[in-house]
């Protein structure tokens, strides 16, 4: 299921960003009834660019795991919040196969996460503690406008960070190594994050800055042309993106124009 899932982040680019719901987020079924369990804890820690707590910190885990004498393993989802300390204690279940936490906060960068073993040489080594240090995010933003020069309102835009796609998640032959943890989060805004108001203007304060929305060489050396933010724009009554990426490729819309919020995109009446 893992490997899957990193080949639909290769499809998701490479097919001019076709926007898909990774599998390995969704549970197959509840595991509460599931016995025995070997449990243990793992604390999480967040933390600021001058290493100060963050309290309300989001954290959701996906953990697939073996329960002791199981044949099958199993698939957990779970939301965690940090209290005034910046701490979180997730639980961990059985043998891990594999472990991913995203770690998000409005106006600060997200982080991700992962132990699998399958692709990583320590992804069974779960630590008993983990330290995330959010920086602070920057803006970018736009204007989405109708045919007429007209503006939209209620436009949904979703933002990836495409330059978080590693090596790991486009080539097969890339050699097993030690995780790199943490990573930049690829999703930036996604469902009713950013929303377009009646101006139909948008803003995300999220984004990394700009020196650290670097493709990887070898995956620039794949994807030449990529840009480093990738949007995907759906209204009801309005033409939107089929694939990430598409208008904004389209109507030029470059890095730039996102960081001075005058990027606009222009979507057709269906």
């Amino acid at each position: 299921m893992t490997r899957r899932f990193l080949i639909m982040i290769l499809a998701a680019v490479a097919g001019l960003f076709t926007v898909i719901i990774p599998e390995v987020l969704m549970a197959e079924k509840p595991v509460s009834a599931v016995k025995p369990f070997r449990i243990r804890t793992l604390t999480v820690r967040v933390i600021d660019a001058d290493r100060q707590p963050l309290a309300d910190v989001r954290i959701f885990q996906n953990h697939c795991f073996f329960a002791e004498a199981a044949e099958k393993h199993l698939l957990e989802n779970s939301h965690h919040t940090t209290d005034a300390r910046g701490i979180a204690v997730l639980e961990m279940k059985g043998k891990n196969v594999d472990l991913r936490m995203w770690v998000s906060k409005d106006k600060y960068c997200p982080l991700h996460a992962w132990w699998a073993r399958e692709f990583q040489t320590d992804g069974g080594q779960i630590p008993d503690e983990f330290t995330f240090q959010l920086e602070r995010g920057t803006s970018i933003g736009g204007i989405v406008k109708d045919e007429q020069g007209q503006p939209i309102a209620g436009v949904r835009v979703a933002v990836e960070n495409i330059t978080s796609i590693t090596p790991l998640a486009m080539f097969d032959n890339t050699p097993r190594q030690p995780g790199v943890r943490p990573e930049p989060q690829s999703c930036l805004a996604e469902k009713d994050d950013v929303v377009t108001d009646a101006d139909g203007r948008w803003r995300l304060n999220n984004v990394p800055a700009d020196d650290q929305l670097q493709f990887h060489p070898r995956v620039r050396e794949a994807l030449p042309d990529a840009p480093e933010l990738g949007l995907k724009l759906t209204h009801p009554d309005f033409s939107g993106d089929i694939r990430l990426g598409q208008l904004q490729r389209q109507q030029g819309i470059t890095l730039e124009s996102l960081r001075t919020q005058t990027a606009t995109i222009v979507m057709q009446r269906r």
